[in-house]
């Protein structure tokens, strides 16, 4: 079915089943037109009613203030006589309307979004609603705090605020974008919806102009359509008990890599034809011949003889699959996935790729990353970090960079193509697995949009969710309305994230360390209860720098109760050498100040002694502390000191090591070992995201 514009009593009729009211009547004749404008009575406005015509005012068929009956007659002959000029060739009449009196324009529209289904938007309507581009979307069915912050997000809900004005109907406002979305989400063949302009007043609004685009219903998986089956396939991998790898072969080999890394598992079987022992294990020519159920496979052997290998594995019992070999729908074979996705579907056995790394299990040991380890860095310690990520790249560089921080990762996947198991189905197994408390998510490209954000809603109610996306170039191709031309799939995507509750990063693409700085800080420092912030530093020009990256990201630089400025008076004018009692007291009221610099020539007490003071401070939520490990006061060992400092504090102690030399390098790795975590660019921004976090869900990450 071809997508066509409904004509105006189609388009007003199944508006009204939903409660959504639309004034004016169509007229084919002129005649009709003038009975119609009699009996609304004057003033009226007319409208041609052509799909070949969008932009109508422009091309003068939208005539307003038509004051009586020799004017109407005026008037619909100009309007048709326009519409011929302006190339129309399809007239399905003129609308007449009673004229409304001046209002605020809204644009109150939505459209089925091929990946997400009904996208509601709301925003600055009226003519020139393209040029401003003051909309915000919602994703879904809405509910009236949807509608209230995406109306929070335009300069138009400024002005329905009352900016100065009068406060316009919000209420009334937030009620038809609901009614829009459950009309968008009941009647899945209408593809598109304007209703611009909606005329908003103080109280009540009135829709002068709707466009509705029918065509063929998409219908669009739900949270609810997520199977039992095939999550609990799904957890069988990630509790793998027995597994075998196919294609295992000598070292260095991509089936032999694999076989090494996953060495830890308890059962484990080489399969491959060719070979009767690797690593001191017997090798079976094929998964029949394993004497014992196998419950996982690897796959790591050409299409297909991957194809008839998990068809036999199937077949067998087995209850999960990867699939790390490519060749198929990136390469434009997409017919040998489908074979895949039968025999998955028939068997009731889920598998993860193809075209990916597959699964780093810190808890069970599997491993079926094929990257010899002495040329990567894998995190050794368990823990409750969760990634997911669609791409096999992304997911490594996260991984060493959170090896090299030493954090605990749980649980990794690398989902590749996809085609086996979809981002919400992770995303919904990890919500469930209690052993993970943050989940972190990379992704290119979705499929399942509004089950992504379904599901999403409400693993994040347990637990953080951050989301950081690739790819972000957006937008939609021009179409036959207003909302099409400003609803892109990437601006529903960042609807979808704000109403599902995620945390989105939009600067992954610059620096994937933002990300592991976030899980860092959660998992490695205590809680903290708010956002107000003490700079402690040794050497100012730090100090200064972290002060106004706090107050850019929304943080407070708190200040210092008495009895801390007290303290933090007494600490630094007994440590500096000073001249006078006059130049004393001055310094008392300088070192006391936030940020607090502990001067150049601080010693390892000095540093110590300020953040157990910060730590003391009632007005302090988090310690940030700028160091220049270089200066010749502090020891070689400062490192074990802040070790043995930590099990002291109560608040979360954010340090910033400032240069690049290998002494400064080599105590950070120190420090590191000995889970003092500290933090290079950007340390501030995922700060701020860790404050919200703590602050949202009142969790301690680093309690088992």
């Amino acid at each position: 079915m071809a997508e066509t514009q409904a004509d105006f009593n189609t388009t007003k009729k199944i508006l009204e089943t939903a409660g959504i009211p639309i004034v004016g009547l169509a007229a084919s004749s002129r005649e009709e037109a003038l009975r119609v404008a009699d009996d609304i009575g004057y003033p009226v406005v007319m409208k041609l009613i052509s799909s070949d015509i969008i932009h109508k005012t422009d091309v003068g068929v939208v005539l307003l203030d038509i004051a009586d009956r020799k004017d109407a007659e005026r008037s619909y002959d100009l309007i048709l006589e326009n519409a011929k000029r302006a190339g129309a060739k399809q007239i399905d009449g003129v609308l007449v309307q009673k004229q409304a009196k001046r209002g605020f324009e809204l644009l109150v529209g939505a459209r089925q979004d091929p990946v997400f289904g009904p996208v509601t938007m709301v925003g600055y309507g009226g003519r020139f609603v393209e040029l401003f581009k003051d909309v915000s979307p919602g994703v879904g069915l809405l509910t009236p705090e949807d509608v209230e912050r995406m109306l929070s997000q335009t300069m138009a809900g400024r002005v329905v605020d009352g900016f100065r004005g009068p406060p316009l109907d919000k209420r009334a406002i937030v009620e038809l974008a609901v009614n829009v979305s459950k009309l968008m989400a009941e009647r899945p063949e209408i593809r598109e919806l304007d209703l611009n302009p909606v005329i908003v007043y103080t109280e009540g609004f009135s829709i002068v102009d709707a466009r509705m685009i029918l065509g063929e219903p998409i219908k669009h998986p739900r949270a609810e359509d997520l199977s039992e089956a095939r999550l609990a396939s799904l957890k069988a991998i990630f509790d793998a008990k027995s597994v075998a790898v196919v294609g295992a072969s000598r070292p260095g080999s991509i089936g032999g890599i694999i076989l090494k890394n996953s060495s830890r598992l308890e059962k484990l079987y080489p399969i491959n034809p060719k070979r009767d022992k690797l690593m001191g294990l017997p090798c079976y020519p094929d998964i029949r011949s394993v004497p014992e159920p196998v419950d996982v496979a690897v796959f790591a052997v050409p299409p297909h003889d991957t194809i008839r290998g998990f068809k036999e594995f199937c077949e067998c019992g087995g209850k999960g699959a990867l699939i790390v070999s490519d060749g198929y729908a990136e390469i434009g074979r997409p017919d040998l996935e489908d074979q895949l996705k039968a025999i998955s579907d028939r068997h009731g056995v889920v598998y993860i790729g193809p075209n990916g790394l597959g699964v780093f299990d810190n808890f069970t040991g599997f491993n079926t990353l094929f990257l010899p380890l002495i040329r990567s860095q894998l995190p050794s310690r368990s823990g409750p970090i969760g990634i997911i990520s669609q791409s096999g790249g992304i997911g490594l560089e996260l991984l060493e960079m959170a090896a090299e921080d030493n954090l605990p990762i749980g649980t990794w996947v690398s989902v590749g193509n996809a085609s086996g198991i979809s981002i919400p189905e992770l995303l919904e197994h990890m919500g469930r697995d209690d052993r993970i408390k943050i989940i972190a998510v990379y992704m290119e490209g979705l499929r399942n949009g509004l089950q992504f954000m379904e599901v999403g809603r409400r693993v994040a109610k347990k637990k953080p969710v951050i989301v950081i996306k690739g790819g972000m170039a957006g937008g939609a191709k021009a179409t036959m309305s207003h909302t099409a031309s400003l609803a892109g799939s990437f601006e529903a995507f960042k609807a979808a994230c704000q109403q599902a509750g995620f945390f989105l990063l939009e600067e992954l693409t610059e620096d994937p360390k933002i990300l592991i700085n976030i899980l860092s800080i959660l998992t490695t420092q205590k809680a903290a209860r708010n956002n107000r912030v003490g700079v402690v530093s040794v050497g100012g020009g730090a100090a200064i720098l972290l002060a106004d990256q706090i107050t850019s990201h929304g943080m407070q630089l708190t200040e210092f109760a008495d009895d801390t400025k007290r303290r933090l008076s007494e600490l630094l004018v007994s440590k500096v050498h000073v001249a006078n009692e006059e130049e004393k007291a001055r310094i008392s009221l300088r070192v006391a100040a936030n940020p607090l610099d502990l001067f150049g020539d601080a010693n390892d007490d000095r540093l110590l002694e300020a953040i157990r003071i910060l730590n003391d401070d009632p007005n302090t939520d988090v310690i940030v502390t700028g160091l220049y490990l270089q200066v010749p006061y502090l020891s070689e060992y400062i490192g074990e000191r802040l070790a043995d400092l930590q099990s002291e504090l109560r608040k979360p102690l954010i340090i910033s090591p400032r240069g690049l030399s290998p002494y400064v390098m080599r105590m950070r790795s120190y420090m590191t070992q000995h889970d003092v975590h500290t933090y290079t660019v950007p340390t501030i921004k995922p700060l701020s995201i860790a404050i919200e976090i703590w602050r949202r869900y009142g969790t301690d990450f680093t309690v088992p």
